[in-house]
């Protein structure tokens, strides 16, 4: 594997510089063969062999096309072609040409070259195995019958014996990198796959903590400091909520977004709703439309934080009253949260409480946003979550 290179991308430079080189060496023996073929004309003009050239030119065309992508037998048809020009040309090459020229297969052998190197090894795999083998042996086939018609017989065509076997040995070589890296991709993707199943279950397992924090374990605590005796309606209705939301597996109930105002979210105005019945007050003010550029998702983890924050307020400020303004940027909704209550130190709050690390800036993180904090003993709290907009609800900052 080339170094800085993944290995898929090593093998298909690999295939593309094979198959250029491949081209370049077929195009140079076919050149070298027209340039032999004028010099033995021009050299003895009584020995005509210039009608030789006439049937090199259908080689020199699909060798140009040859690495367009064609089917199986629009393959077979062009090296049919260019065998039978291979034949009427060795038959003008080996009925004309003085004895010498004959004897020597060299002006014959390139052309089969040229045929091998750049019509026959088109693919990748398989095909480029049978195509280059009977792209050889139909060149033997037309140039032996070419002799017989003749009366003359050249020597053993060593050289496009070799030249097969060469490209045959670095087309094996090059099917074998392209399989091996086709493994690795399917390895690859598998552990892509398995990355996200990992991925997938740690969130949800957060989000699970999440709805645990903010229902059984929030529920509970309010449950310990109540004086004994029948729970208020309000009181009764939140632990309803929560049991009702665990039971259907919803992160937020439906029905608290009927009254929902037009410009909030159903997600963001049952938080609301919902907060209010328990005794709180909430100004809202400010963007409201830019909450409609969440995405579902987005939007539904907005809205549990701010419903966690909502919570805190409630059970820990020691006021009933929280302000909550929503500002819209070019990729990004900005909410901020505050109260004037108790705050506290963050710092001091012990590892395994939950409800700030987890319901609301886990939840924020987990949907791809930023949560900030600012409180201290004495002087209220103050939350600013940033979260990304859909795609679709992006605009330039001019």
């Amino acid at each position: 594997m080339a170094v800085g290179m993944p290995r898929d991308a090593t093998a298909k430079s690999t295939v593309l510089a094979l198959s250029s080189a491949t081209m370049a060496l077929g195009c140079s023996s076919l050149g070298i063969c027209i340039v032999l073929v004028v010099l033995r004309n021009l050299n003895s003009p009584s020995h005509n062999a210039w009608p030789a050239l006439l049937f090199l030119l259908p080689i020199a065309v699909l060798a140009c096309l040859a690495h367009f992508p064609r089917s199986t037998p629009a393959m077979a048809v062009s090296l049919a072609l260019a065998v039978t020009s291979l034949s009427f040309y060795s038959s003008v090459i080996i009925a004309n040409a003085p004895e010498s020229i004959v004897e020597s297969p060299f002006i014959l052998a390139l052309p089969q070259v040229a045929i091998i190197y750049t019509i026959a090894p088109v693919a990748v795999g398989v095909r480029s195995f049978v195509f280059i083998t009977v792209a050889y042996l139909w060149g033997q086939v037309a140039v032996l019958c070419a002799a017989v018609e003749a009366g003359r017989y050249p020597a053993f065509d060593y050289l496009t014996l070799v030249a097969t076997i060469v490209l045959l040995l670095i087309s094996g070589l090059s099917l074998a990198l392209y399989r091996r890296s086709a493994a690795d991709r399917r390895a690859v993707a598998r552990a892509r796959r398995e990355v996200d199943a990992v991925n997938y279950q740690q969130e949800l397992e957060s989000q699970v903590v999440s709805l645990f924090h903010d229902t059984v374990l929030s529920e509970l605590t309010v449950l310990s400091h109540h004086e004994p005796g029948p729970l208020s309606p309000a009181e009764r209705t939140a632990v309803e909520r929560d049991l009702a939301m665990i039971a259907q597996g919803a992160w937020w109930p439906a029905e608290g977004s009927e009254s929902s105002p037009a410009a909030l979210t159903p997600a963001f105005a049952g938080v609301l709703a919902a907060s209010r019945g328990e005794g709180l007050s909430i100004d809202v003010s400010g963007d409201l439309a830019s909450l409609h550029r969440l995405t579902a998702a987005t939007s539904t983890a907005l809205a549990l934080a701010v419903r966690q924050a909502l919570v805190n307020v409630r059970q820990h400020s020691g006021v009933d009253h929280a302000e909550i303004v929503v500002d819209g940027a070019p990729d990004a909704v900005v909410v901020m949260l505050a109260d004037a209550g108790t705050g506290f130190d963050s710092a001091a709050v012990p590892a395994d409480r939950l409800g700030v690390a987890q319901s609301i800036r886990g939840r924020i993180r987990d949907a791809g946003g930023e949560a900030q904090l600012w409180t201290s003993p004495g002087s209220g709290t103050a939350y600013m979550f940033t979260l990304p907009a859909a795609p679709e609800h992006s605009w330039d900052d001019a």
